[in-house]
């Protein structure tokens, strides 16, 4: 059983089979100035060895672990929030790098808040410009997204609104619907520059695995009230024309030549998974949250697509 609050703040990294971006994460995170009592760390694994486990027993001993649900990283952040102690959350992802500054800055901003309903936002910028779509990472240089990699919220905030939805199988659209929800709930974003992380480039998956990050769009759709057919044939054209505008001003090199095919294929699976998404879905319960927003405000423009 978790005991009693008593930590000024708790930084909750989700982690699933990566011990290594791990370890680089950790040994720049301690790069800090605030006292060892004030917050504490706490890695939630849904990673499948003891690799992880092992690693932090020998090398941070001071962080504490913890077995993930396994039910996708929305899940397992919300877990990791359940297993702390702060006052105050800071998520952070396993890949980021934070800056020397990072949890001083946090700390600071704190200071300030705890009133109304507000998220602090650190930079999150790529380690360099990708030399073409094979490559990604997420990028937000100047605020207004609330990339779960790198914010900090009140624990009793976080509840209020809901926390992230666990409905979300994988790392795509949670945060974002999160984020939707936190304002929709009258919540300000305040966004801090100097509270940096770098995130690793990363090759993008094969098609069917990045195929997979659309299922949360039928999600999302579906709490917008949109009808089955709407659902059936709007994700496929939503994600073509999302891929072309992704070429738009990219250099025409043989990588990104490549990239059209791995895209194309991606498209072909997004085509053939949504009518099973759109079976799975149609009969699940609604977000309530959206329900009622619907109800009073009506869907988004197309239902979000």
């Amino acid at each position: 059983m978790k005991e009693a609050m008593e930590k000024g703040f708790s930084v909750v990294v989700p982690t699933c089979n990566r011990p290594e971006d791990l370890r680089t994460c950790l040994l720049a995170l301690f790069q800090t100035k605030v006292g060892a009592d004030d917050f504490e760390v706490i890695v939630t694994d849904d990673g499948a060895d003891d690799r992880t486990r092992a690693m932090l027993e020998a090398e941070f001993p001071g962080v504490h672990w913890t077995q993930g649900p396994r039910r996708g990283p929305a899940a397992n952040r919300n877990h990791g929030v359940e297993m702390s102690r702060g006052e105050w959350i800071i998520f952070l992802d396993d890949d980021c790098v934070p800056s020397p500054g990072f949890l001083d800055g946090y700390e600071a901003a704190f200071r300030d808040g705890g009133v109304e309903l507000v998220a602090f936002e650190g930079r999150t910028v790529r380690e360099r410009e990708p030399d073409s779509l094979l490559w990604e990472a997420p990028h937000n240089p100047s605020g207004g997204h609330l990339i779960s990699c790198n914010f900090a919220i009140l624990r009793r905030h976080f509840n209020q609104v809901g926390r992230f939805d666990e409905r979300y199988p994988v790392a795509a659209y949670e945060d974002t619907e999160f984020a939707a929800r936190f304002v929709m709930s009258g919540g300000r974003m305040k966004f801090l520059p100097h509270v940096e992380v770098i995130h690793p480039l990363r090759r993008r998956p094969e098609p069917k695995r990045c195929a997979a990050r659309w299922e949360g769009k039928v999600i999302y759709a579906f709490d917008q009230g949109a009808s089955p057919w709407r659902v059936r044939w709007g994700l496929p054209w939503h994600v073509f024309r999302l891929i072309q505008c992704r070429f738009s001003g990219q250099e025409l090199n043989w990588t990104n030549v490549r990239a059209v095919g791995l895209f194309a294929r991606e498209w072909w699976h997004v085509c053939l998974a949504t009518p099973g998404w759109v079976k799975k879905w149609r009969a699940r319960p609604r977000s309530e949250f959206w329900t009622e927003q619907v109800a009073r405000r009506g869907p988004l423009p197309k239902y979000g697509f």
